[in-house]
């Protein structure tokens, strides 16, 4: 996982660094040029679908998380966008983590995307929320028996970072989230790497 994101990053600045294209000294062939290129690469009433790896972590270095029960977990997901232009859009999203115990999260997000001119780069950002389960498990001992309680919370998360689309249906997304659950030392922060398919 450490490798797969490593090579995602590295792969984004390879990108990044190509040349974005020819420069038009006519302003009006300029813009409109400017507005083919951007439509090219991102189009309204367009789905997205990733698939990410993620590390999250805890507010404090080396302190465990009361819900992860750990300072760090690795894992990854997947989710679906839908952007009624090429600036806004939902999505809803699923990612497990490999913490002390197994954590799941399901959330629905509300984005706000701004592809740059000519460019293949798009920066964005995206609030929402949803649900986490599975984090943490007690063992309570009632008359001889074990009881075991699993924890499922309600969740706020918020975040961007930005896509580079190295064809018009294939990009490359990294980002940065900040999870926040009921209770003090329970929050986290995420970063994600992965690969998006448009359509």
């Amino acid at each position: 996982m450490k490798r797969l994101i490593a090579g995602i990053f590295t792969l984004t600045t390879a990108v990044l660094s190509s040349n974005a294209g020819p420069v038009y000294s006519d302003g009006k062939t300029q813009a409109q040029t400017s507005y083919q290129a951007t439509e090219q690469w991102y189009r309204d009433q367009e789905w997205n679908f990733d698939l990410f790896g993620a590390y999250a972590f805890t507010s404090r270095p080396y302190q465990s998380d009361r819900y992860l029960r750990t300072d760090h977990a690795w894992g990854g997901g997947i989710d679906a966008n839908f952007m009624f232009d090429r600036y806004f859009g939902v999505g809803v999203e699923g990612y497990g983590l490999a913490a002390e115990d197994a954590v799941g999260q399901a959330s629905g997000n509300l984005i706000f995307r701004y592809p740059i001119g000519q460019t293949r780069f798009a920066p964005y950002v995206y609030a929402g929320g949803g649900v986490i389960f599975d984090g943490s498990h007690n063992d309570d001992l009632v008359d001889r028996d074990f009881h075991h309680h699993r924890d499922s919370r309600g969740m706020g998360q918020f975040g961007g970072g930005f896509e580079v689309r190295m064809t018009p249906h294939i990009g490359i997304i990294n980002d940065f989230s900040w999870n926040v659950l009921d209770g003090a030392r329970d929050d986290f922060g995420m970063i994600r790497s992965g690969i998006r398919f448009g359509f």
